[in-house]
């Protein structure tokens, strides 16, 4: 019975992983043919992370589980942050829909973690499935996202329903077509840069923790071949923010794989050279093509409103709101949530996205895990999947800093849900290299007597 039910578990798990892959264009698919079942399209993951939560809670109580898992710190944080979020829910009155979307926006990606840390932890062969429909899932937003850059007609996706009125099917940057700004299968340019830096430090981190199987003609050509189509997502996403992040990514991964002074020379002279390579774009900044790709400016026109500025109004309104209202404005009163309400408000930072919604206290207990999580994952990376997650987390975080980057369901879910397998699969990965360390000496000392 519980194999069955780790069965379905599984591969209840990597469906999802799937899925959100495609999630996107199918709900704008179905939105744009079927508006009735709008609200059904786009929470179906929700749903199927609840009944996988029952699945699991009727798992852990069978293998007498349960006082385990409820003393683990990261499920008791896990546990407040969904705590303090349903008691805002009912202290502070928000229009009822757009609380309902906040309450899933702010709280799915932590129950993924939830769900694949304790599964991580507790079902030996959960790892290699979901892994494979990790790659499975990036293989179809990079794919897309490739064909968008060098064959498909730029407005492909409004043939199933983007447009003005749901997602538009591309962007440019400050209003000049020379620049398009790709969607792949995502909501927009910046969660596809974002998504490109979990591809890249995915595919570095395993490629250093796999360099014999490089040499492998098979091996080395898909290598490069991911590596290509994350480096297509991240450029032709347009997002500076992205690439900033990937840099903070680069040296993170560095510092976790090269020995120590050889990842401190490495780092020293990236950020020199990123001095150095700051201060030519600021001297250059009225050459054309420097100011569309690195400051979103068209200095023949374009935009009435500049994005540099809608950062810095986003940031300064993000602060006052934080200092004004230490509770918070209630779940649903910022982000795509507030759109269905009658006084929407978008806050360009994830820090204070969840300062708004949740105020200090949710905020505070959000950082905490996280910081906990990255903690956890640096204390793992000799497991290139946390190593990968720790350095695109670091990428991530930056990103958040002028973005609400874990609002994108496809970015988020990934992350957190990769981050927390690793945690969780990596105790079962450290003990099975323990055993194998033990037998091997023990085959030593036999054969040495």
């Amino acid at each position: 019975m519980l194999r069955t039910l780790e069965w379905i578990i599984i591969w209840t798990l990597a469906a999802v992983v799937v899925g959100m892959a495609i999630h996107t264009p199918v709900t704008v698919f179905i939105e744009s043919n079927w508006p009735t079942y709008e609200l059904l399209a786009k929470s179906w993951k929700e749903i199927i992370l609840g009944g996988i939560l029952l699945l699991m809670a009727w798992y852990v109580w069978r293998r007498g589980l349960l006082c385990e898992i409820l003393r683990d710190k990261l499920v008791v944080i896990t546990a407040l942050i969904a705590a303090v979020h349903v008691l805002l829910l009912l202290v502070i009155d928000n229009a009822y829909v757009s609380e309902l979307a906040g309450l899933l926006i702010d709280l799915r990606f932590y129950l993924l973690f939830i769900e694949l840390y304790i599964a991580g932890k507790y079902i030996p062969n959960l790892r290699r499935p979901l892994l494979t429909a990790a790659a499975v899932g990036a293989l179809v937003v990079v794919g897309f996202g490739v064909l968008q850059v060098s064959v498909l007609p730029k407005d492909i996706l409004s043939h199933i329903g983007y447009s003005d009125a749901t997602i538009k099917p591309y962007l440019t940057v400050d209003l000049n077509d020379n620049y398009l700004r790709i969607n792949s299968t995502l909501r927009g340019p910046n969660p596809v840069g974002a998504f490109g830096i979990l591809v890249l430090t995915a595919v570095g981190a395993w490629a250093m923790a796999h360099r014999a199987r490089l040499r492998e003609a098979r091996v080395l050509v898909a290598t490069m071949a991911a590596t290509t189509g994350g480096a297509v997502l991240l450029l032709w996403s347009h997002s500076r923010s992205a690439w900033l992040a990937a840099i903070a990514a680069a040296g993170a991964l560095l510092i976790g794989v090269l020995p120590r002074k050889a990842a401190l020379y490495s780092v020293a002279v990236a950020v020199v050279v990123g001095a150095l390579a700051l201060g030519v774009l600021f001297a250059a900044r009225d050459n054309p093509t420097i100011s569309h790709l690195f400051f979103h400016a068209d200095p023949a026109g374009g935009s009435p409103e500049k994005s540099d500025e809608g950062h810095l109004d986003s940031l300064q309104y993000g602060v006052g709101m934080m200092l004004e209202s230490p509770a918070g404005e209630g779940i649903g009163s910022t982000g795509s949530a507030s759109l269905l309400s009658d006084s929407p408000v978008i806050v360009e930072s994830q820090y204070f996205f969840m300062a708004h919604e949740s105020g200090w206290l949710g905020l505070g207990l959000q950082l905490l895990l996280f910081a906990l999580v990255m903690a956890g994952l640096w204390q793992r990376r000799r497991d290139w999947l946390a190593m990968a997650m720790f350095s695109s987390g670091v990428g991530l975080a930056v990103i958040g800093i002028l973005l609400p980057v874990w609002a994108d369901d496809t970015v988020s879910l990934y992350w957190w849900g990769l981050a927390g397998l690793a945690l969780g699969s990596s105790a079962i990965i450290e003990s099975h290299g323990k055993a194998s360390k033990r037998r091997e000496s023990h085959k030593k000392a036999k054969r040495a007597t």
